[in-house]
């Protein structure tokens, strides 16, 4: 008994039991995550299987059909198949075979016969023979039709199957005289391809009734096992445990079944996760024994030290952390616990005092700025729908100043506690001298306006101190928790909406991301505009003006795009407000223009005669020079001036119309043809108008989009078209989204009309193909 009445045997002991209950739960859980690591990574394994898969067969079929369209659209091709010259034909078509190295080409005449089929295969050196297929000259197996698009994407021609896709050859518009289809080979190369990307064994299967065809495979031959075990499973849904195993159906192919299948060796699969399990448990074993020792140690080691730790633990209770603790005994555990309690809590004390210091507010006793870190971190990484309100109390400097720094002390600590009563689900804090933040764990945009609402009323009420009395205001930022955003990016997302409310004189504002001019995004599109001008980075895009009188194209609007080498287009509404706050508006107007004078130029070489309209913003008009510059920059590229038309908006001529009446007036003497762009959207007047030397209006599209369907928009545009012939104007009417408006528009006399129904911008060779092609050359 007296052994066990020891310290250090009881200490042993409880480390035993301690121990062995440590290594059955760690043996346990590791048990059990290990088993649900394993179904975890099975699962895995099928779903990356299976979006592999889907990703290769829609890029193929993606592909095919792309190339198929492409090819349909060639000119060339199309004279070939209409002259009927089989043989140029057939070379042509495996041109364009060889392009995406298809192992199939095919072309169909429109009376159903194959009049091109060619069939690339490997030959005894590894070279590409290229042959006619079997059907070539026969009759196409399938019926022609509307059905016809809706083909099977497979083709069985020779034992060999096929992914192909079609596309129809026309002439004379929408007339079809034939079609054209490409396909690649669905074999053990496409197989070994799937078994690289998900390590699972791949293949393709045609099934009819209990058969079962083996149409491609990964590495060696299927063995007879494997092949009865995926029968079973593709034809009978029979699955087996020491398999994984996933299929997918893929369509009909003359009467078989096509399926995909991926499986493999369940054991195979997670060997290393086995492996790390047995490691672990190897572990585990290896530690009682260390762990037994190890206990034995502590348990002799914690007697020792009592008998001379109860003297020297008041030395350390009093701030004394420096002391060395020299100790062979074991005696008075109660007198060692109660000192130790007493040092504990003295140490405690003095480092509560210090972090409240360290975290809190010393006027407000609110959080400040490293209190709301430390609070909102775990908010940070659990994606919670958190909301910071920045506030800013206006004035402060003025109370300060007027009534002393003991009557602001005052004042700040009412608004803490008026904070602190605004919102039950609020933290408060106090970042500096007159800037607070409410911090919301959970809220809804939608709902914040209300919140704001209450937080002025709370604040706005009356302060009454000694015999002074003070109104209360402030001005508020708020942000939002967005992914990887951390405090330091909502803090200054909140301020830069404070900051925005104080210049439009709000009384809070939320922050969006189109009034943060201090984006990364913007910052760098900044920056890289004057290199994009500088190194032609920019196009320009052509929509077509309908001359409503000729039923002819005789005019264009140049729009500006940049092809931004990483960012890919970015559309003139993003760069173009961005160019006239650097001062880079000049600079691009002088391209946009340069680069139209060049068109022209181009498209008189074709026999193209066209009026190209330049958009010119207010920043251009407020530079005398600019003017000048059009005027010999015409003369310079030897372009007529009626082939340049300007567009100017009205509130570029309403920001100062002295000077740009003076600007317009010696461009309209120089010949120039003037357009006031989106007229009735703007702020000019009728007198205004009536003074400006302009040639024509455009009529917003706002206006005409809806035009039949509104008869207050009629009123306006037949009003507009009045006012303008009266003045001598003549009329371009944008956004015409169908036929009807644009006969409207014609019976009304509207001189031009632009919009999508005729075409939307395009670039120059695209918009050359159109103009080949229209009905309005």
């Amino acid at each position: 008994m007296l052994f066990f009445n020891r310290l250090q045997t009881r200490i042993f002991a409880f480390f035993v039991l301690l121990i062995i209950a440590v290594l059955s739960l760690s043996f346990w859980l590791t048990y059990q995550a290990n088993q649900r690591l394993e179904q975890q990574y099975v699962a895995n394994q099928l779903e990356v299987a299976s979006l592999v898969f889907e990703s290769q067969y829609d890029n193929r079929n993606y592909y095919l059909a792309a190339f198929a369209a492409t090819a349909a659209k060639d000119f060339g091709l199309k004279d070939i198949f209409i002259d009927g010259d089989n043989r140029s034909f057939l070379v042509a078509l495996n041109n364009h075979r060889s392009r995406i190295n298809a192992s199939l080409a095919m072309a169909v005449s429109a009376e159903g016969k194959v009049i091109g089929q060619l069939v690339s295969s490997q030959g005894e050196l590894g070279r590409e023979v290229v042959a006619l297929g079997s059907e070539q000259n026969e009759a196409f197996r399938y019926q022609l039709g509307s059905e016809f698009e809706a083909l099977s994407p497979f083709y069985l021609l020779d034992n060999k199957l096929y992914q192909i896709k079609f596309s129809p050859l026309t002439s004379g518009g929408n007339s079809v005289i034939g079609w054209v289809g490409f396909g690649f080979l669905i074999d053990d190369t496409l197989a070994n391809s799937l078994h690289k990307l998900t390590g699972l064994n791949s293949g393709f299967m045609l099934t009819a009734e209990s058969k079962v065809t083996e149409v491609g495979h990964s590495g060696l031959s299927l063995p007879d096992d494997e092949t009865s075990l995926l029968s079973r499973y593709i034809i009978e849904e029979k699955t087996n445990h020491d398999y994984i195993l996933w299929k997918q159906f893929l369509g009909e192919v003359d009467g078989q079944s096509l399926h995909a299948y991926m499986y493999k060796s369940r054991s195979d699969l997670l060997a290393s996760i086995e492996s790390q399990w047995l490691q672990q448990v190897s572990v585990l074993v290896m530690m009682l024994p260390v762990s037994l020792l190890l206990a034995f140690w502590i348990s002799g080691s914690i007697t020792r030290p009592i008998t001379q730790l109860i003297t020297q633990a008041r030395f350390i209770a009093q701030g004394n952390y420096d002391s060395h603790v020299s100790v062979d005994s074991s005696i008075e555990l109660q007198q060692l616990a109660n000192e130790f309690t007493s040092m504990q809590q003295a140490i405690l004390q003095r480092e509560k005092a210090i972090a409240h210091q360290a975290y809190h507010d010393p006027l407000t006793n609110l959080g400040n700025r490293n209190e709301l870190q430390r609070m909102i971190e775990p908010w940070l990484v659990s994606g919670s729908t958190m909301g910071l309100c920045l506030i800013n109390i206006r004035r402060m400097t003025e109370i300060n100043v007027t009534l002393g720094h003991a009557v602001g002390d005052e004042v700040i600590k009412e608004v803490a506690k008026r904070l602190c009563e605004v919102n039950p689900d609020a933290l408060a804090y106090r970042l500096s001298g007159d800037e607070f933040v409410l911090a919301f764990k959970h809220c809804e945009h939608n709902s914040f306006d209300v919140l704001l609402k209450k937080l002025q009323e709370q604040i706005g009420q009356d302060y009454h101190y000694q015999d002074v009395m003070l109104h209360l205001q402030f001005t508020a930022g708020v942000s939002f928790y967005q992914p990887n955003a951390d405090i330091v990016t909502l803090l200054r997302q909140a301020d830069t909406a404070l900051q925005h409310a104080k210049i439009n004189k709000r009384d809070y504002q939320i922050y969006d991301a189109n009034i943060d001019k201090n984006s990364i995004e913007r910052f760098q599109l900044i920056n890289e505009l004057k290199v994009a001008i500088e190194q032609n980075q920019l196009v320009l895009y052509y929509q077509p003006k309908l001359n409503l009188a000729k039923q002819k194209i005789t005019h264009v609007e140049a729009l500006v795009r940049w092809m931004h080498p990483i960012r890919g287009i970015i559309p003139p509404d993003t760069f173009i407000p961005i160019a006239e706050k650097t001062m880079q508006m000049d600079a691009l107007t002088r391209w946009v223009i340069t680069e139209a004078m060049a068109q022209y130029h181009r498209w008189q070489l074709l026999g193209i005669d066209m009026c190209i309209a330049v958009n010119i913003s207010a920043e251009n008009l407020k530079d005398e020079q600019f003017c000048h510059w059009v005027i010999n920059a015409l003369a310079e590229h030897n372009v007529p001036v009626a082939a340049m038309t300007l567009e100017i908006t009205e509130d570029a001529v309403v920001s100062d119309p002295e000077l740009a009446v003076k600007q317009l007036t010696l461009l309209r003497n120089n010949g120039l043809t003037l357009s006031i762009d989106d007229y009735g959207t703007g702020y000019s007047s009728l007198a205004q108008l009536k003074q400006l030397p302009v040639d024509e209006l455009k009529i917003d599209k706002s206006f005409v989009l809806k035009l039949l369907e509104n008869e207050a928009d009629q009123i306006i545009v037949q009003s507009t078209l009045q006012l303008a012939h009266n003045l001598g104007l003549k009329v371009v009417a944008e956004g015409i989204e169908d036929k009807a408006t644009l006969e409207w528009l014609t019976k009304l006399n509207c001189e031009m009309g632009q919009g999508f129904y005729l075409s939307r911008p395009l670039p120059e060779q695209q918009f050359n193909d159109w103009l080949a092609q229209s009905d309005y050359l």
